[in-house]
């Protein structure tokens, strides 16, 4: 059970990654200048690491909310809405993350694309 949550928490990770990497106009200068740098373990961050900093929060709140609502997914959604479920919990775990983090410039269409795989992965992991 550990292995499966790890696994698809680094696949959530890796995806979101891909959002990033895929638009080279997200701008994430004032996450890495204004508050990274006040830390004295995150001086000198570059982007690739403000960038996984950042997948690394949304993946672990999306899990964090998978398994805080899980009894709500048992007791009152039917088999088919689950999918609506985990889209809506990656949908508030993403726009969190990000507006608390102030991530611009993103690629709303990358977004999109990780909004469903992810709540696919999340879906089919259920499942099994």
């Amino acid at each position: 059970m550990i292995l499966k949550n790890f696994l698809i928490f680094l696949i959530l990770v890796f995806s979101n990654l891909l959002v990033f990497i895929s638009h080279q106009q997200t701008d994430i200068q004032q996450l890495i200048e204004d508050d990274l740098s006040n830390i004295i373990l995150f001086s000198g961050i570059t982007k690739f690491y403000g960038y996984l900093i950042i997948s690394f929060l949304v993946s672990l709140f999306t899990l964090f909310l998978k398994s805080y609502f899980n009894p709500f997914i048992e007791v009152y959604l039917l088999y088919f809405q689950r999918f609506g479920f985990y889209f809506l919990i990656n949908l508030i775990s993403i726009s969190s993350v990000y507006l608390v983090l102030r991530v611009y410039g993103y690629s709303r269409l990358s977004l999109l694309f990780y909004l469903v795989i992810s709540s696919l992965i999340l879906y089919h992991s259920d499942k099994s």
